[in-house]
């Protein structure tokens, strides 16, 4: 029988992170994603939920559940990808700062957007480039993991060709990973994407879509194959945290989780 760690994204920011935290032990979940990225477009109430960084982390840590990896924020202000290096180099320094305090909660990993959108064919190969500069700097300033997400539309990282592209080109950073977004494959179907990448996948987000656009709705919802979806994760041996990236309820997360696997382990058993 497959079955992987049971883990949800829960957004510092948010109103409601402690209340979160409580309700993810009482429904039996055993990881999390510690998300500071979801004030990504208000920067002023961002910086000041960054002041309380260790109290949150003192609360996941004190929860019991395992630091599955910290969703570093994204945005024009966050854009590792920037062409001027000046400005890449006072991004990456500032993400560096947040390691800083962050390393000693010893997550699994970080998960950074390798860009912001959009991208004019023009530019994609010089961008490229500064994420290469800025993930090699990322790298060394942490020993966890620095796992970048597969990512929609324009963004870097928008097929797995690309992101195998990259992190094959950097094989000197060891501690290089993907976070595999399946709601975010917009050009290949998301379990396609996860054959290819293989053992580079070092965890997930977990939703559903339509193949149009990212929704980040509960799985079964969508047009995800989630019976192939599972028996690509099972065929390249991943065994990392099934992490949810939904805004429904612990609750409902938890039934859904055990409805997917449920599922495919019985199509499995008849097989």
């Amino acid at each position: 029988m497959y079955k992987l760690r049971l883990g949800k994204s829960v957004g510092f920011c948010s109103d409601n992170y402690y209340e979160t935290l409580d309700e993810m032990v009482k429904n039996g979940f055993d990881s999390g994603d510690f998300d500071i990225a979801s004030k990504w477009h208000l920067p002023e109430e961002e910086a000041e939920h960054y002041k309380t960084l260790e109290k949150g982390l003192d609360a996941f840590q004190k929860s019991g559940l395992y630091l599955n990896g910290v969703h570093i924020s994204f945005g024009k202000n966050w854009d590792i990808s920037a062409v001027d290096d000046s400005r890449r180099q006072a991004i990456v320094e500032k993400i560096l700062a947040l390691f800083a305090r962050i390393n000693p909660y010893n997550p699994h990993g970080y998960i950074l957007h390798g860009s912001f959108e959009p991208i004019p064919p023009e530019n994609r190969a010089a961008q490229i480039q500064s994420l290469k500069k800025s993930l090699t700097e990322l790298c060394n300033g942490t020993k966890s993991l620095v796992c970048v997400e597969i990512l929609p539309r324009t963004c870097l990282f928008n097929t797995s060709k690309e992101a195998i592209e990259v992190v094959d080109s950097l094989p000197q950073l060891t501690n290089l990973k993907v976070c595999v977004d399946v709601n975010h494959y917009l050009q290949e179907r998301a379990e396609e994407g996860v054959l290819a990448l293989g053992s580079r996948i070092a965890t997930t987000h977990i939703s559903d879509h339509d193949y149009e656009d990212e929704r980040h709705w509960l799985p079964m919802k969508g047009k995800i194959d989630w019976n192939a979806l599972l028996a690509a994760f099972e065929k390249i041996g991943y065994q990392g945290v099934f992490n949810y990236e939904v805004g429904a309820t612990c609750a409902e997360v938890k039934q859904n989780y055990e409805t997917l696997f449920a599922a495919y382990n019985a199509q499995k058993a008849k097989v």
